[in-house]
């Protein structure tokens, strides 16, 4: 398989459509920095499948597209394209050819092609799948990559190990896993939640189920109660409803006749107060007449006033105009005269307009032409000097021209006589080289030899290692489950010892009992029956189920000391309490010798007749759930309660015994774990020091055969290097004589420029002096013109002031005139109005007296209506007096009709209500209920009492849930279920930590096997680049290697320094490609991408750098981007070079180096010259 072509369109800087064919061997591409180069690497890491826009040097994957330039707009589409040469069927597909593209758009969508068909990026991952392709393989080696394994940051240089050991994969599935040992942890402690929460939902719901068992046992017997309470009330209403009914209707027929005189009564009331109002009315229309009156005289009185008012303005007004006429005769003669004045002075202004005119078109017409003699002479001037400026650029390029030559001509001349030194001192190099080559050849078969034996001993060494190592994760195994065994025995251990200390689950009257002890005589209270026993589990479980709460018996001395307790009990009242008096059994009361559960239990000699006497000749049935004694009575326990503290007691001892158990099992694993880490420690040393000799046999030879490499590559290289240089001497003959006939052609030509600028310059000289002539004619022809242009302005902004006097004069003369007019007319109303006012004031005062005589008589016929009034109000009280007391005789009756009905009505609403509550309450009619109604021998008093008595009760209850029994079932099942789904998790977190633990040990060995891979071919490739010396790789801690740093440590030839930062710079950077191609060829690929990793490499380093591509790239595609010419003329077989002859737009410009040239560059062209090239 052969990378063939790259394709690209859109991407980056390349905007047009790009093709970079190659060849086998290794290409070059060169150019100038920020031309674009990188973005070639770019390329082919993103179409290989590359996600992170941060190894693409971007922010977002959106911005390899090409976002524009100065000249272009951005385009909307990247592409890249590799073409692959799949003879040998490396890539699984049955295609000579297989192209592999990716298209992205600015929208975001990102398409993948296989010879022009869509396809996902997963297919191209598998069809690459063990070929060394891919985004995250070594197929593109960067210069950060060096950085990053010089630097001091460990995760930097882990990560291109762990890159080449592909433990990538892994390391996503260890945090998969430890992301779902988080999530099944998170549920876990979710669902412990959930458990506890439904625990106090069952014991809230156990609580209400009770209360709801208790409500409807009050509510049976309140029904009971008001049932009979009801009957008694409608019995005793009976008689009360008969007897309200006979006088309610009694009433009514009483009513009507009293309210039939009452409205007579009203009928008379009504006549006279209609004759009030009549009278009333009469009174009032002589009061409006009245009021009319007063109005209307009393407005003609301030008419009158108005009216001599007026007239004495009106003779005030008509002195006042009179004298304003006089004044505006006056005036309008005034302006008349200043009007001809004006009138004059105008006629005057206009003559001198028309003669400034005339002078100002004279000088206008005379600037112009002056004007046009100046623009002439100008251009003839500007002209000359156009041309004198042209001759003199041509003169000084021909004096760059002859410059640059005799430089070009000196440096060819050096440039040849150092070659010829270079060639005398490689023909001497040649031949030493030869002898070296003989001498390292005889060496190179006794190191090979020494090599074999060394490799042997030292696989040898490595299997009986990973033998000892995995011994030792055995041993390291054990230990872990002997640890957290004896842990959780000694956790489990220390809670139930606490729950033993604070006496859990002892009843709480007993528990009191022994917390107050110290009321009692020393010695009365011995302690809990169970503290006097000891058994197994089993055993304590039967004993428990069959003794019940007896297990909480407490012992006591004697029956004075349980009387002196019984006296306690009864002020304390703390609840039952058993005691068990020592005295109150005998050897009698033993039944003979103890069987069955008496015989499972050892019991202290304190306790020992009581047991006796409690489980003797009791034996369990059904493995407990039922016990039988002597005399055939079977004891059912029912449901389990739990273990007690007999049980705890038990589990107690068998957990201490377990825990001595485990600890021995604890302690005899870590000897054993001790002894295998001995082991490994001991043989890690003899596997070092066989690696060791391995290394220096390999080294030996190896130094031997690069000894010998080194002495044919240089007798080849300074062969082919004279040859070259020969050739070069040759073409630096004929270009020194082509430089000096281009200087004596450059010469002649500056004379002839010289001759040309001398004649230019006079003709400048006799034109700048016309022109200056042509300016000051100009210059006082644009004096005159201007004054007369002011002139002219004067003239002209006296005659707009002249004829702006005109006219306000004009129209102040008018104004005078209208105004006297007006006057004149407003004396003449003046007078008519004081004629009409005279007139107008006698009519009004005869209007006065008339209407003064009218009001009199008015006045009079008003005080006769109001004592007609007086007389009607005062017969109207004599009759309202009788009409009251007929109205409260009548209030009287239905006053007492209504009490009678009210009464009737609450006692027939008493027994609706009563109907009603109960039927609305109990869901049954009134009758069925009373004829369910029981006879309850106590008086009323007592039968109200108790059932405000139930009330009381079911309202101190409160509200209960009546689902509560259904509830309680229900969240019962939800515990259950929630336990199991409990254990369920459990569970699936051990399998998750398993899992955990094989992907560690997994990954473990791909990296150590890795590791010995790139450890190896560091070796070799360090042998390569510094012809000889020392170098290794070592893991900081080999018991976690996946964790611990990675040391490198080096020595040059001739050097002992191992640490890399006390080497030089170039050093350091070519141990760090030492290691990446050491990385690189663990998981080789077809071809290998450098971009630009020889930039700290000096002239020495560069010489190593290359002879490692010579090396490697028989069996290796190398694409190199490089600033070096070195590198291109050893090396490559291709050259590209990339340029920006378009300002943001990256163009090829291609020489291959053995064979016809590409796009038609000169095959001979040195890479010198194409970086040159590409640069302008």
């Amino acid at each position: 398989m052969r990378l063939t072509k790259l394709e690209l369109q859109g991407f980056k800087s390349f905007a047009d459509e790009t093709e970079m064919l190659f060849e086998p061997g290794v290409t070059a591409i060169v150019g100038p920095n920020g031309c674009g180069k990188s973005n070639v690497s770019d390329a082919v890491r993103w179409v290989l499948g590359e996600q992170r826009a941060r190894l693409l040097r971007g922010a977002k994957m959106e911005e390899v597209i090409f976002q524009g330039s100065s000249a272009r707009r951005a385009v909307n589409l990247a592409e890249v394209s590799l073409h692959f040469e799949n003879e040998d069927g490396a890539l699984g597909i049955p295609f000579r050819e297989v192209v592999i593209t990716r298209r992205l758009s600015r929208s975001g969508e990102s398409e993948y092609f296989l010879n022009n068909s869509p396809c996902r990026l997963r297919d191209i991952h598998d069809m690459v799948r063990g070929t060394g392709l891919g985004a995250d393989s070594g197929v593109v080696i960067e210069s950060k990559m060096v950085d990053a394994l010089l630097s001091d940051r460990p995760d930097e240089r882990r990560e291109l190990f762990e890159e080449a050991a592909g433990v990538g994969l892994y390391r996503d599935r260890k945090r998969s896993a430890e992301r779902r040992l988080e999530e099944t942890t998170t549920d876990l402690s979710r669902i412990d939640d959930l458990i506890t929460e439904v625990q106090s939902q069952v014991r809230s719901l156990a609580r209400q189920r009770k209360r709801a068992e208790r409500h409807s046992e009050l509510m049976a017997r309140r029904y009971r109660l008001d049932v009979a309470l009801a009957a008694r009330d409608m019995d005793a209403w009976k008689g009360e409803l008969d007897r309200l009914t006979d006088r309610v209707s009694d009433l009514r027929a009483k009513v009507p006749a009293e309210e039939a005189q009452l409205a007579a009564a009203e009928a008379g009331r009504e006549t006279a107060l209609s004759g009030r109002a009549n009278a009333e009315a009469s009174r009032a229309e002589h009061s409006r007449l009245v009021n009319e009156l007063r109005e209307s005289t009393q407005q003609l009185r301030s008419e009158i006033a108005v009216a001599t008012e007026r007239q004495r303005n009106a003779l005030s007004r008509r002195e006042r105009a009179e004298e304003e006429r006089r004044e505006g005769d006056v005036a309008a003669g005034r302006v008349s005269t200043e009007l001809e004045r004006a009138a004059k002075e105008h006629e005057q202004l206009e003559a001198q307009l028309q003669e400034a005119d005339s002078a100002l078109t004279a000088r206008t017409r005379e600037e112009e032409t002056f004007r046009a003699s100046l623009i002439e002479a100008r251009s003839a001037v500007e002209q000359r000097e156009y041309a004198l400026r042209d001759l003199r650029e041509q003169l000084h390029r021909v004096t760059l021209d002859t410059e640059s030559g005799e430089r070009e001509r000196g440096e060819v001349t050096a440039r040849r006589a150092t070659l010829e030194a270079e060639l005398t001192h490689l023909f001497d190099t040649a031949e030493a080289a030869r002898k070296e080559l003989a001498e390292a050849e005889d060496a190179a078969a006794v190191a090979a030899a020494r090599s074999a034996e060394t490799a042997a001993a030292a696989e040898a060494a490595r299997s009986a290692l990973q033998q000892a190592r995995q011994r030792d994760v055995s041993a390291r195994a054990e230990l872990l489950r002997s640890e957290e065994l004896h842990t959780g025995l000694e956790a489990k251990l220390n809670a139930l010892e606490s729950l033993e200390r604070e006496r859990v689950g002892l009843a709480p009257a007993a528990a009191r009992l022994l917390k107050e002890r110290a009321m009692f005589d020393e010695g009365a209270i011995l302690g809990p029956l169970s503290d006097y026993l000891t058994t197994d589990t089993a055993a304590a479980s039967l004993v428990e189920r069959f003794l019940g709460p007896t297990v909480n018996a407490i012992l006591v001395r004697d029956r004075a000391a349980a009387e002196s307790i019984r006296a306690w009990h009864t002020s304390a009242a703390p609840g039952p309490l058993l005691l068990l008096p020592l005295d109150a059994l005998s050897s009698s009361n033993e039944n003979g010798e103890a069987d069955d559960l008496a015989a499972l239990v050892s019991a202290d000699s304190a306790s020992r007749h009581w047991v006796r006497a409690l489980l003797g000749k009791v034996t369990a049935v059904e493995g407990g759930n039922a016990f039988v004694d002597a005399r055939g009575a079977i004891w059912l326990p029912g449901s389990n309660t739990g273990p007690g503290p007999l049980h705890r007691r038990a589990e107690i001892s068998e957990i201490r015994q377990s825990a001595a158990n485990s600890l021995v099992a604890k302690q005899a694993a870590i000897v054993d774990a001790e002894k295998e880490r001995a082991a490994v420690a001991a043989t890690e040393r003899a596997s070092a020091a066989a690696d060791e000799s391995a290394a220096l046999a390999l080294r030996s030879s190896s130094e031997v055969a690069d000894r010998s490499a080194a002495a044919a590559r240089t007798h080849q290289r300074t062969s082919k290097e004279a040859a070259e240089a020969k050739a070069l001497i040759e073409r630096l003959v004929e270009r020194e004589s082509a430089a000096s006939a281009r200087l004596t052609s450059l010469s002649e030509k500056s004379a002839e420029l010289e001759q040309r600028i001398y004649d230019e310059e006079i003709l400048v000289h006799s034109g700048r002096e016309s022109l200056a002539a042509a300016e000051t004619r100009h210059d006082e022809a644009r004096e005159q013109r201007t004054a007369a242009q002011v002139k002219h302005a004067q003239v002209q902004a006296q005659l707009q002031v002249a004829g702006d006097r005109r006219r306000h004069l004009t129209e102040e003369f008018s104004s005078a005139k209208v105004r006297v007019e007006s006057l004149q007319s407003e004396l003449f109303t003046l007078s008519e109005a004081d004629s009409q006012l005279s007139q107008q004031l006698t009519n009004w005062q005869t209007d006065l007296g008339a209407r003064q005589r009218t009001l009199e008589a008015a006045e009079q016929r008003l005080a006769e209506a109001e004592l007609a009034v007086k007389q009607v109000d005062e017969n109207l009280i004599a009759t309202e007096h009788s009409l009251t007391e007929m109205r409260r005789q009548s209030v009287a009756l239905s006053e007492e009709l209504h009490a009678a009905e009210l009464r009737l009505t609450e006692l027939s609403g008493r027994k609706t209500a009563i109907r009603e509550r109960l039927e609305a309450e109990w869901k049954k009619p009134l009758e069925e209920l009373l004829q369910s109604a029981e006879a309850i021998d106590v008086d009323d008093d007592a039968l109200r009492a108790d059932a405000e008595a139930a009330r009381g009760e079911l309202d101190a209850l409160g509200p209960v849930n009546p689902l509560a029994i259904e509830e309680h079932e229900e969240e019962t099942k939800r515990l259950d279920f929630l336990t199991t789904q409990r254990a369920d998790l459990i569970a699936g977190r051990a399998s998750l930590q398993q899992a955990i633990r094989e992907i560690d040990a997994t990954a473990r060995d791909l990296f150590l096997a890795a590791f010995v891979k790139v450890r190896e071919n560091f070796r070799n490739i360090f042998m390569t680049l510094f012809g000889g010396g020392e170098c290794d790789l070592r893991l900081e801690n080999p018991d976690s290697p996946l964790e611990g740093d990675i040391e490198i440590h080096a020595s040059p030839r001739g050097k002992r320094t191992q640490r890399i930062h006390l080497l030089s710079s170039g050093e350091r950077a070519l141990v760090a490609l030492s290691l990446l191609f050491g990385i690189f060829l663990t998981k080789p690929s077809p071809f290998c991408l450098l971009d630009e990793v020889d930039a700290p490499l000096d002239d020495q380093n560069i010489g190593h750098f290359v002879r490692m591509l010579n090396r490697f790239k028989d069996k290796t595609q190398f694409i190199v981007i490089t600033h070096n010419p070195r590198t291109t003329t050893e090396a490559a077989d291709a050259v590209y070079g990339v340029t920006m002859q378009e300002p943001g737009v990256s163009s090829l410009v291609s020489v291959r180096m053995r064979g016809p040239a590409v796009d038609g560059a000169n095959p001979t062209s040195r890479p010198e010259e194409l970086i040159a090239g590409a640069t302008a």
